[in-house]
């Protein structure tokens, strides 16, 4: 007995080198064999005496007509885990090293900004260039593990045996082979089983998982410290009053005008850096992209700050922390302050600014100090100015008339389907501007004319009409199409009448958040942006070399257009053709920057973000005509002129992908909305959908407001459908409690009356 029994303890322990698994199973031609051949214990167990005194080294049960064993479950499983946790390190490191090389120098928050504005208008190649950065290198990978493990490494495995009931006992009989299966069997296993094929098969899949979590865990550390997730987490819990102890109401500020008020022309140019000038000017390349802003800065009838050294170096603005994306930066430039604002309200995002009713209403910007002294405020993009909330901010800060490409596609300036890039292109921008100039000059009355040039936008830029191959990469030559574009410009505006009484500033957005270009800068280079004042009012009290950020170009545009302003501080900056020091001067730009990252209760509270709801009212799915039809009413947003629909298919792919569509609503009746969605019914289904209805304002999708699930099954072509509506695990949703329905029905005939 104790012999039987310890033989039995042996086969039930043992695996064979090529992983299989004993539970009693033998073939028929193998049955009532006693004879055990050696193998290797689990773990740390001693190999059997009788493998020792055999002299065997590995099972050859197998290779000798013994029982033929499967492969062990808990195998099959932790292939599968380090399978899911290679891809997972791997995707992850590559979108963590994605975001850090192409997005440059943003914070958390500055990411999240990015990520969640609508895709309406931008370049489709951003998304692709992550698809192909990130997903295609992992899954090709995983792909090619796959094959090599089950072509090449692992052998083929016996039928599973069945369960049987023997005296109370379940156990598994064994499963029959014909004697040509169970040779083909035999004969892999031998072929795979040599001593090279059995190393590789049990150490590379865990060295290349060690690998991918190595890589992965580098680079979500670099992103980790280069977007300060550990400095914003820990200043989640941090208020700071920086920025209210450190800002002066321009509502409450003296502002003395002169007699004869100047025109303002301010051009914005989209991630324009002094950094792309020469070496001996304060930039990084040894042959100087902008030449002709670099000669137009260092001109010395013209400022950018630099002091005594102007001839020298340039100099320029610091993008603080939430200043470095376009509407961030104009609006930086424009009220003295970051736009900081909470990335969610109750676990909405509200980094959507269109969808909001006002942007800062309660703040004083420069669009409200010359609007109100009689100025004439245009504004002109070759984009949709909605897009980022560009046109709320501009419309309630200085109630500017928009020149975009929305207005020059509708009125008839361009072909109602024309669209290039962002809209239109920076050759057509500069002969609107022209046109837009001279009907303004000639009007008599001061006016205040900002545009933002496009053509200069990551990831690679615009081709527009004049490119020249004179470096090697694609967007330096676009930035220096642009640096020709944007001085012949400046020279027709010095070649108007209207010139004398005129003062432009020329000022970057942001940083570029191309990477790339700028990846010979060493970890102590300021990038900053462009900065020029020309024609100005007043000189400098000044000559040293400055050190300020884009939010002293508030305080600093109005002194050059001869405002005297009590104090020299408006907003956030300070004026720098004064001789007060800026807060970048006074407290070093990593104080400022660490301030604007802590919470700040003063800036929740003039950002006046609200939460967007409405009530929706889900449909059951119809088989009949494979739709799901839902409305939506009590919208609590006036700017939300509609709704658009999303249909997510979890496991209906069509081209190798996740189905996924979108619905236009249909206002039934005034402010009642009702969607549609039409459910493909190509395939059979039988899994979960998603459906997320997105805000409308003004033709630009804006923030989802809910979230809804339903599960479905059916044939193809629709047949024996079956569905119900669920959460998002697939569980279905009970019905309301009878007093609750008769509660809503209550308040509806309320609502009613």
């Amino acid at each position: 007995m104790s012999e039987e029994k310890d033989l039995k303890g042996q086969e039930e322990n043992r695996e064979t080198e090529a992983g299989f698994e004993s539970k009693g199973q033998e073939t028929s031609g193998t049955a009532g064999q006693n004879e055990q051949t050696a193998g290797k214990r689990k773990g740390w167990r001693k190999r059997t005496a009788g493998a020792k005194k055999a002299g065997a080294e590995k099972d050859t049960a197998a290779l000798s007509g013994g029982p033929l064993v499967r492969e062990k479950a808990r195998w099959r499983v932790i292939r599968f885990l380090l399978y899911f946790l290679m891809m997972f390190m791997m995707i992850a490191g590559l979108s963590a090293k994605w975001v850090t090389d192409e997005w440059g120098d943003l914070s958390l928050d500055e990411v999240m900004f990015t990520i969640t504005q609508p895709l309406k208008g931008t370049d489709s190649g951003i998304i692709w260039g992550y698809i192909r950065y990130c997903v295609v290198g992992p899954v090709v990978l995983l792909a090619v593990l796959l094959a090599v493990y089950h072509l090449f490494l692992m052998p083929k495995q016996p039928p599973k045996a069945k369960k049987q009931n023997q005296n109370g006992k379940t156990v598994r009989a064994a499963a029959e082979l014909s004697p040509e299966k169970e040779e083909e069997i035999r004969k892999d296993y031998a072929k795979k089983t040599t001593k090279a094929r059995r190393l590789i098969r049990r150490f590379l899949l865990p060295a290349v998982t060690v690998a991918a979590v190595v890589f992965g865990s580098i680079q979500i550390s670099r992103i980790w410290n280069k977007l300060g997730i550990g400095q914003r987490i820990a200043s989640m819990g941090e208020k700071s009053t920086y920025i209210e102890d450190n800002y002066v109401d321009p509502a409450t500020t003296t502002l003395t005008f002169p007699e004869k008020k100047r025109n303002l022309i301010y051009i914005f140019l989209e991630s324009m850096e002094m950094s792309y000038s020469d070496k001996d000017s304060g930039g990084l390349f040894d042959e100087s992209l902008i030449p002709e802003l670099t000669k137009l800065a260092k001109d010395t009838n013209n400022i950018d700050f630099a002091g005594k050294d102007q001839s020298a170096k340039l100099d320029g603005g610091n993008a603080l922390k939430y200043s470095t994306w376009t509407m961030a930066g104009m609006w930086a430039a424009t009220s003295g302050l970051p736009l900081k604002i909470p990335i969610e309200i109750n676990g909405v995002g509200t980094n959507f600014m269109n969808t909001q009713d006002s942007f800062f209403p309660n703040l004083t910007c420069l669009g409200d100090i010359l609007s109100k002294e009689g100025y004439t405020m245009e504004m002109m993009f070759g984009s949709d100015a909605t897009f980022g909330g560009r046109r709320l901010c501009f419309t309630e800060h200085g109630n500017f008339n928009f020149d975009d490409w929305k207005l020059y596609t509708t009125n008839g300036t361009l072909p109602s389907d024309y669209k290039v890039w962002w809209g239109f292109e920076d050759t057509k921008l500069f002969e609107y501007a022209k046109n837009k100039l001279t009907e303004l000059g000639n009007s008599g009355k001061p006016f205040d004319f900002t545009m933002l040039t496009v053509d200069t936008h990551y990831p690679e830029g615009y081709k527009d009409t004049g490119y020249e191959e004179v470096f090697p990469d694609q967007y330096k030559n676009v930035i220096h199409l642009s640096d020709k574009q944007v001085v012949e410009f400046v020279k027709w505006i010095q070649q108007q009448d209207w010139y004398d009484n005129t003062t432009v500033v020329i000022s970057g957005d942001h940083p570029t958040m191309n990477k790339e270009i700028c990846a010979g800068a060493s970890y102590d280079y300021r990038r900053k942006v462009y900065t020029c004042y020309l024609n100005s009012a007043v000189k400098p009290a000044r000559d040293d070399y400055r050190e300020f950020a884009t939010i002293d170009n508030f305080p600093t545009t109005l002194a050059a257009l001869g405002v005297k302003i009590d104090g020299d501080r408006l907003g956030m900056g300070t004026n720098l053709f004064s001789d007060k020091d800026t807060l970048i001067e006074k407290d070093g730009l990593d104080y400022v920057n660490t301030e604007l990252m802590k919470s700040s209760d003063w800036m929740d509270e003039q950002s006046n973000l609200k939460k967007v709801t409405a009530d929706i009212h889900y449909g059951e799915y119809d088989p009949e005509t494979s739709t799901i039809t839902y409305t939506i009413d009590n919208v609590t947003s006036d700017k939300v002129e509609g709704f658009r629909a999303s249909l997510h298919m979890y496991g209906y792919t069509v081209n190798g992908s996740d189905y996924v569509s979108w619905t236009d609503s249909t206002e039934i009746k005034p402010g009642v909305f009702q969607i549609v969605i039409k459910i493909p019914t190509d395939q059979a289904f039988d899994g979960r959908i998603k459906i997320q209805p997105h805000c409308m304002i003004d033709g630009v999708r804006g923030i989802h407001i809910d979230t809804h699930y339903y599960h479905l099954k059916y044939d193809a072509g629709g047949e024996n459908a079956e569905s119900y509506q669920c959460d998002k695990y697939g569980a279905e949703l009970k019905p309301d409690a009878w007093y609750k329905r008769a509660f809503d029905w209550a308040k509806g005939l309320f609502s009613k009356n």
